[in-house]
């Protein structure tokens, strides 16, 4: 029974940073073929337009995707940058001015995130007729949750050894920023940029569910399942469904993904 007593010669690798790429890989690849085939939807209308409720329920949910999945990709956009922006002027402020400073500008992101923020994208497109705007504002419920984890990456990558270790060695801080900081800080920005397109595209279908989202002549699909949902019909009730739950899933995939696999170790170094 001795032998049974021996340690194992190695560890097995954890499958997790696996299993989260994967998943996000599923995610991407979901996307894509919805998006590919949300574009090719009017080939499926044989020359003539598609409603709603017409007889290919299926044809007219992809052509909705065209709306939501492309107005998903702008607020997203939008809501990754104000986010990231957000981070980066705490972090000036910090620097430039004091702690204090830096804490009470990321607190009210912190403090944001709690709130219904999605509750303003139906009210603004109940106010307002132009699509920018909407975006704009629906962009504005996702970037308090952007700003927080990119703050949160920031203050981590700064305390990081590697840094300090440039710092010790004597390089210049301009060297230290060019060579070590910037590089390492694209992965971990970009990763929190990705949270805010499962936010935006959830916040656009709540409102177009309600009839306060986006044009009817731009098609979504929270306005199919809630226009079907009125008129009682499950046949046209299903598709738009199935394809925003395929796109959120996918959606939060992604960032699920990116998330993770920006907390893997190793910082780049030309």
């Amino acid at each position: 029974m001795a032998e049974f007593d021996q340690p194992p010669l190695s560890h097995p690798a954890d499958p997790a940073p696996r299993a989260g790429f994967a998943r996000g890989l599923s995610g991407a690849a979901v996307l894509a073929a919805l998006a590919l085939a949300s574009a090719a939807a009017p080939l499926m209308a044989d020359g003539s337009a598609i409603h709603r409720l017409d007889a290919d329920p299926v044809a007219a949910a992809l052509l909705d995707g065209r709306g939501s999945l492309s107005f998903a990709l702008l607020a997203g956009v939008l809501g990754g940058a104000l986010g990231i922006g957000w981070a980066l002027l705490a972090g000036l402020l910090g620097n430039l001015m004091s702690d204090r400073a830096e804490r009470r500008t990321i607190g009210v992101a912190n403090r944001l995130i709690g709130l219904p923020l999605a509750l303003l994208v139906p009210l603004a497109g109940g106010l307002l007729d132009d699509v920018w705007p909407l975006a704009l504002v629906t962009a504005l419920t996702a970037a308090p949750a952007v700003a927080a984890l990119a703050h949160a990456e920031l203050s981590a990558l700064m305390r990081a050894e590697f840094l300090t270790a440039a710092r010790a060695a004597g390089l210049p801080e301009h060297e230290v920023l060019r060579r070590h900081l910037l590089p390492n800080a694209l992965r971990p920005l970009l990763a929190a940029g990705m949270l805010a397109l499962p936010r935006v595209l959830a916040a656009e279908s709540f409102a177009s569910l309600l009839g306060l989202g986006l044009p009817p002549a731009l098609g979504s699909w929270g306005a199919s399942i809630g226009l079907a949902a009125r008129l009682g019909d499950p046949l046209a009730f299903a598709p738009p469904a199935l394809l925003l739950a395929l796109a959120l899933w996918a959606a939060c995939a992604i960032a699920d993904s990116a998330v993770a696999g920006n907390r893997k170790p190793g910082p780049y170094s030309p």
